[in-house]
């Protein structure tokens, strides 16, 4: 009958807005398809809908019916209809794949009946000549910016890039091997959690109790090699800070890690989405690209990382959180500056990226490049001295970074003030 009352308002309305704003096509109507194609034809040839006199001429026995139904309930209605005939068509192919023990195929005809699945979601639009609400938004941002942001844990890139935006960022840290991207992810972890975000944090080849250790020396300076290797010189101090830790972060926050053997293997982006789902997170963190399995099953690694890209941006439209995941650089030379294309295996994980950042070591001075950033200016770069076993990052400042000087000094109270108050159920106070 849906399909029948869509059809049947076109006609009347002459107005085929429906079809072209919701991206409706003949497998919409699988019991009208010639009468969807000769109006579709008729439009696209003459660039109106036919009149009803014309179109009976062609179907005489088309039900002519009065329909009142507004676009919204009849384009969800049609979305439905259409969702239960595709679920049956994948069902009974998913089920012979089970019984023939098939499972690979069987995930990836899952993967493409999700895909296949409509939103019913009519298409809105707003008069941004109109529509003032942005204004209010943007008075919200110059009182509280941590309801829309989350600090990074590098005071100085949160100048120039606010923080992680809350809902819509999917950000990358990219470097060589053994140049500190887990450490960067770790710190930017620790950071939410102190903001008072239930954060998580895929470690694909680290263990927890290793992440741990690495969290204990960021958070108490405790020597990370001392808890390695079992040196009992930090016996002492290490006791005193687990004594300490819960108080350290009576706000709420919490780091919860997710590991392959957790999941008897590496996690696919499903994964990821369970893990959010399941432990309720308000961020996300994974250590690295490469160490994720592709649930699409692509034949070559270049079409391995864009799958898990694409599902990746994916996921984080659909949850709305920050999801921060650090990659390699590949062997490109830098002699000629850095690019998103230098990003390991796919040029697919720059594009797909909000804010790329690039990390530099040599000795002990680490530099971060921001290479894209969506809402600020590219090309900034900030220099620190770090020292991984106490899990100090000192900012190094330079006058042509943007934020170094004096006036850096007055910009960062200004921005601490603008995050003094926290989102209710979000964020506690800073610990900074």
């Amino acid at each position: 009958m849906i399909q029948l009352q869509v059809i049947n308002k076109i006609l009347k309305t002459k107005d085929s807005s429906i079809v072209t704003l919701n991206n409706l096509n003949e497998s919409y109507f699988s019991e009208y398809p010639k009468e969807f194609n000769y109006i579709d034809d008729h439009i696209e040839k003459y660039g109106s809908v036919p009149d009803t006199e014309s179109f009976l001429q062609q179907f005489q026995n088309f039900q002519i019916i009065q329909v009142d139904e507004p676009d919204s309930y009849l384009v969800a209605e049609l979305a439905r209809d259409y969702n239960k005939r595709k679920v049956a068509l994948y069902y009974n192919k998913i089920r012979d794949c089970c019984l023939s023990d098939d499972s690979d195929k069987a995930i990836d005809l899952v993967m493409k009946a999700a895909e296949s699945i409509s939103s019913g979601t009519p298409m809105r639009c707003v008069d941004i000549t109109k529509d003032t609400s942005r204004y209010d938004d943007y008075i919200s941002r110059t009182k509280d910016l941590g309801k829309y942001y989350v600090k990074t844990g590098f005071d100085e890139l949160d100048q120039i890039i606010g923080g992680w935006d809350r809902q819509e960022e999917l950000a990358t840290i990219v470097a060589r091997t053994n140049y500190g991207k887990s450490w960067v992810l770790l710190k930017c972890a620790v950071a939410a959690v102190q903001q008072g975000l239930h954060a998580g944090l895929y470690s694909g080849e680290m263990s927890a109790r290793k992440v741990g250790y690495r969290f204990d020396t960021l958070v108490g300076h405790i020597p990370n090699g001392a808890l390695n290797h079992g040196d009992a010189s930090a016996e002492v101090d290490y006791r005193k800070y687990m004594d300490d830790l819960p108080d350290m972060f009576s706000n709420g926050g919490s780091l919860k890690i997710l590991t392959p053997d957790m999941i008897d293997g590496p996690a696919g982006v499903r994964a990821l989405r369970s893990f959010i789902e399941k432990e309720h997170l308000d961020i996300l963190f994974i250590d690295q690209h490469s160490l994720l399995e592709d649930d699409r099953h692509g034949r070559t690694p270049i079409d391995k990382a864009s799958d898990i890209s694409k599902d990746l941006k994916n996921l984080q439209v659909l949850k709305r959180i920050p999801i921060i995941s650090v990659s390699q650089q590949n062997r490109a030379s830098t002699e000629n500056g850095l690019d998103t294309t230098m990003v390991a295996q796919s040029d697919r994980i720059g594009q797909d990226s909000t804010i790329v950042i690039f990390l530099d070591k040599k000795d002990d001075t680490m530099k971060l490049e921001l290479i894209k950033s969506r809402d600020s200016e590219n090309g900034k770069k900030l220099t620190y001295k770090v020292d991984f076993n106490r899990g100090t990052f000192t900012y190094i400042p330079d006058e042509n970074d943007g934020v170094g000087g004096n006036s850096a000094d007055a910009g960062s109270a200004d921005f601490d003030r603008r995050y003094s108050s926290p989102a209710p159920g979000q964020a506690g106070e800073d610990s900074f």
